[in-house]
């Protein structure tokens, strides 16, 4: 049986759903995106932290002076290299359906840029903290940070945090997303919340308390990226 794209998308979460009714993960690959996940909520917290941190230091966030009135929108993916080649026009893993800057729409920034920025501003190096599922077998395994005239807007993908009142669909229609922008911004953007209202709400505090399956695979695998960004530029 061929199944498409979306189908095997659709059946993934199916599974998913199936497995954690039961009140266990027990697939390796279920046990892998459920750890991948905590580690995105790490990543959002921990991005968030120092683009409101270097907001405190300047008044503004990275390349807001770069947002050219209120159409416009200054786009980073935060991703690694490895991952950087699904989205990258000319890499041979380049593919369109993983590339939402294909038309030009946004203003582009790399995560080298951004970095730099962020520890000009902050007065010392950074770790840089990247989705640690390498390939993207269904959704985007990297993160957005925009700048726009409202303020700033920062997602992540969530696959087990399905949809809650703090997570919501990207318009593919099936992966859940959990998004922090400034005030403006979360105002703005269907269930976005503030830095400190997302990271107190009871659903994000019961995600967070899940913990990992295993916690060394995740802290190895951050490790080998935490200076990729200069490591492989781009």
């Amino acid at each position: 049986m061929n199944f498409g794209r979306q189908s095997l998308r659709i059946l993934f979460l199916s599974l998913l759903a199936l497995v954690t009714a039961c009140g266990t993960i027990e697939h390796p690959a279920l046990q892998f995106q459920r750890d991948a996940d905590q580690a995105r909520l790490e990543h959002l917290e921990y991005w968030t932290g120092l683009i409101e941190a270097y907001e405190a230091e300047t008044g503004y966030y990275p390349f807001f002076n770069e947002v050219d009135g209120e159409e416009s929108w200054v786009q980073v993916r935060i991703a690694s290299a490895r991952q950087a080649q699904y989205f990258t026009p000319g890499s041979p893993k380049y593919s369109v359906e993983f590339d939402n800057n294909s038309t030009g729409r946004f203003t582009e920034f790399s995560v080298g840029e951004f970095v730099a920025e962020l520890e000009r501003v902050l007065g010392g190096p950074i770790d840089e903290k990247y989705d640690i599922q390498y390939v993207p077998t269904s959704s985007p395994t990297w993160y957005f940070y925009f700048a726009t005239s409202k303020g700033y807007l920062m997602w992540v993908t969530c696959i087990t945090c399905d949809v809650t009142m703090i997570s919501t669909l990207l318009l593919d229609g099936y992966t859940p997303t959990v998004n922090i922008g400034s005030p403006e911004m979360a105002e703005w953007i269907p269930k976005a919340l503030v830095r400190d209202e997302m990271l107190s709400h009871p659903t994000f505090l019961e995600w967070k308390s899940r913990g990992f399956i295993k916690e060394g695979f995740v802290r190895e695998r951050e490790r080998l990226h935490y200076r990729d960004s200069k490591e492989n530029p781009r």
